[in-house]
């Protein structure tokens, strides 16, 4: 009855983290999703009926990403305290595209896009799975299998909105089990693939074996897809069904989300204002969550700009790049295969300063661990934020607000 166990111990405190690794695992096939929540799909099949199979809730990240053994895996030691939100890895650069197209399509500077596209180039692997749009309402995310460089254009930049996402592999195993994937995915998603490469099962040898690269960007939270509906519909006073093409960080550094509808119309909201109406539109799950980066990935990019709300609001900042966490072996590889192509520009950089994607993600982790509410385990047992906490909306006033 483990589906049962998944709705008690996750689905009903608010722990789901709508990443689909529970469909991608499920040896029956019967798990599904409802909108951001997972169902069982088969006709007159009950949670009785799954036995003692214990997959589903085996690879859940929603209530422990169990983050200490995968990182005793994948680098013989956990984390220090001084890496708590960081986690484990072999050096950090800035980066950014060499390529104009990607550069240009880019949050923040492409590297991710980059690593993708050069995975694809040099055969390492033969699908990307990449955060996409719904074909039939492109306001909505929607994982997206991508085998051509250049359509990997329209999967770049940040969505920031929660959709079920690893279930799209389900395929690919079933129907391509030889194919090797690359992907990029938030925590969530990267924790929920180490843990299903960790089981002994069919589906777990098949993701140690064809899941080849997975690269993250850096997670302050999701969305719920309301959010992006409220941006659309009261910020820029479009209706969801006349939309045909949606995207995050669109022009100027670090980028506004852009609307086309049907009638050819571009309609623009500046990102600070969208941050402000998405934070209004969060899961537990995710206000609760414990990383900004999994530290699991081969390779984690944040943006090279600390604070990009303020960007929004005033301009300037830093040029457009990211910053790039080199994790495994295969990452370090991936990195220097795109540079050697040519794809890929990295230089020194440090880690210093506010960030204010972190510094949300750490007041709010604080803050729920205090609640009393059930939050998910965090990457270093026991440890707790010992810090005066700062509420959210202090870090996104507007000008004029805190005066």
């Amino acid at each position: 009855m483990t589906f049962a166990r998944l709705q008690a111990e996750v689905l009903e405190p608010e722990l789901c983290t709508a990443c689909g690794v529970c469909e991608l695992a499920c040896p029956a096939a019967v798990i599904g999703f409802d909108g951001l929540d997972p169902v069982l799909t088969a006709p007159g099949w009950t949670a009785a009926d799954c036995g003692s199979c214990t997959d589903c809730i085996d690879v859940c990240p929603g209530a422990d990403p169990a983050t200490p053994p995968a990182e005793r895996r994948l680098f013989g030691r956990t984390r220090s305290t001084q890496e708590r939100w960081t986690g484990i890895f072999s050096e950090v650069v800035a980066g950014r595209s060499r390529v104009p197209a990607v550069f240009e399509a880019s949050a923040s500077g492409g590297s991710i896009t980059t690593l993708m596209q050069s995975a694809l180039h040099s055969g390492d692997a033969q699908v990307v799975l990449s955060m996409g749009r719904d074909r039939a309402e492109p306001w909505r995310a929607a994982p997206a299998l991508v085998r051509r460089p250049g359509e990997l254009l329209e999967t770049a930049q940040s969505t920031y909105q929660l959709a079920p996402y690893l279930g799209a592999l389900r395929r690919i195993m079933d129907r391509e089990p030889a194919v090797r994937v690359a992907l990029t995915g938030v925590a969530c998603h990267i924790q929920g693939m180490r843990k299903l490469q960790a089981l002994p099962t069919a589906a777990g040898r098949w993701a140690r074996e064809q899941v080849v690269l997975m690269v993250e960007p850096a997670c302050s939270s999701s969305t719920r897809p309301e959010g992006t509906r409220a941006v659309i519909s009261d910020r820029a006073g479009v209706a969801v069904r006349d939309v045909v093409r949606l995207r995050y960080r669109e022009g100027e550094y670090p980028g506004d989300i852009a609307i086309r509808t049907a009638d050819g119309a571009d309609h623009r909201v500046a990102f600070w204002r969208a941050v402000r109406d998405f934070a209004a539109n969060k899961t537990h799950r995710c206000l609760a969550c414990g990383d900004w980066m999994s530290g699991l990935a081969d390779v984690s990019v944040s943006d090279g700009d600390p604070n990009i709300f303020a960007a929004s609001i005033e301009g300037g900042g830093e040029a457009k790049h990211g910053r790039v966490f080199v994790r495994t072996a295969a990452g370090a590889r991936a990195v220097a295969q795109a540079g050697a192509a040519g794809l890929l520009e990295v230089w020194a950089v440090e880690l210093a300063g506010l960030n204010l994607g972190l510094e949300r993600k750490r007041n709010r982790r604080a803050a729920y661990e205090r609640s009393g509410r059930p939050v998910p385990r965090g990457p270093i047992p026991d440890w707790a934020e010992d810090m005066e906490i700062i509420p959210d909306s202090h870090w996104l006033a507007a000008p004029g607000e805190l005066r």
